[in-house]
């Protein structure tokens, strides 16, 4: 059988917290640095967690080793479960219909590339009741570059093939440059959508394939991925 693989990422793409995963941010390097630090100028559209850490931590005059970001990392999933909690995730339009789509075809095998923390992307996803559609993906906690966060995720596709299956289609869906970059990493048709803070001439200058305002139309969706 002829595979085709889906990979999302998940803010802005998927659905937004509403402020909910930078406040978990900042609690979260707080209790890590051991001080407060200011992240209110970070940029975290497109930014892997493990990037940011980094990057932040090197902002503040402080040198970020394994041991931080696992506590980081640790910090960060309980922070996110405590801030989630009664909060109100938006997704948005068409992705439930979509994802739906897509596991009912034998031939899709869909996945996630996200900065998100493993535990943080789970906890999110959970929240908006769409982390059942997920077989596999890899994380912002296992690679500071979404490019490589991307090839381990195929990788991962590729381990998870049935005998007589092959990959003969790829696709990334995200809302950032960084995600199209990800895309071209693994030779996957690049799926802009306009629903973060890039416009859709932003993300076809970005190198995208195929740009969309939002997901609404599945038939549409559907054309994109499978060709």
């Amino acid at each position: 059988m002829d595979i085709t693989v889906v990979f999302f990422d998940i803010d802005g793409t998927l659905l937004e917290t509403g402020g909910a995963g930078k406040e978990a941010f900042q609690n979260a390097i707080t209790k890590a640095a051991g001080a407060p630090i200011d992240i209110s100028h970070v940029n975290f559209a497109g930014a892997t967690d493990l990037d940011l850490f980094r990057n932040i931590l090197a902002g503040a005059g402080r040198v970020s080793d394994p041991a931080k970001e696992a506590l980081f990392f640790q910090a960060l999933a309980a922070e996110m479960e405590a801030v989630m909690d009664g909060r109100t995730i938006r997704v948005f339009p068409g992705v439930q219909a979509l994802l739906d789509a897509l596991s009912a075809r034998p031939e899709a095998l869909v996945g996630l590339v996200t900065g998100n923390i493993d535990e943080g992307a789970r906890i999110k996803l959970a929240h908006a009741g769409l982390h059942g559609h997920f077989m596999l993906g890899a994380f912002g906690c296992e690679h500071a570059d979404r490019m490589e966060i991307a090839r381990l995720a195929l990788r991962r596709a590729e381990q998870a093939l049935l005998p007589g299956q092959r990959i003969t289609r790829k696709a990334l869906v995200g809302d950032t440059p960084s995600d199209m970059a990800a895309a071209r990493a693994v030779e996957a048709v690049a799926i802009g959508v306009a629903t973060g803070r890039y416009t859709l001439a932003q993300l076809r200058d970005a190198g995208a394939d195929h740009v969309v305002a939002n997901m609404s139309n599945l038939t549409e969706m559907l054309s994109l991925l499978f060709g």
